[in-house]
């Protein structure tokens, strides 16, 4: 018979004060906006599927991984130089949300 059911995890939560859950859609909703604002309406019209991908990924990786095929969509509109460029520009706005490793190497590489 357990005499703490809860757990003791619960009850120094309990102890810090009241927990503050933050919906993780809710941090992602500008980064969708950004990254569905960068692709466009013409986007929206040759990939119709990557669109609904962005709309519906609740995850902050698979949305920063989504990139690679916004690069492709949009290197079809405007050339690979720009939609490189447009795509990069997202970037800050995944600050926080994945490991400042994943932006740190999505950097263009001068030589």
């Amino acid at each position: 018979m357990r005499w703490f059911k809860p757990g003791i995890r619960n009850s120094i939560s309990a102890l810090l004060g009241p927990e503050v859950h933050r919906d993780p859609g809710e941090a992602l909703e500008p980064v969708r906006r950004a990254m569905l604002d960068v692709l466009g309406e013409d986007g929206a019209q040759i990939n119709p599927q990557l669109v609904r991908r962005l709309k519906y990924l609740h995850d902050p990786h698979a949305l920063w991984f989504a990139r690679a095929e916004m690069v492709a969509v949009l290197s079809q509109l405007h050339g690979e130089a720009l939609a490189v460029h447009r795509v990069q520009s997202l970037s800050p706005i995944f600050q926080g949300l994945v490991p400042k490793s994943l932006i740190d190497s999505s950097r263009l590489r001068t030589r």
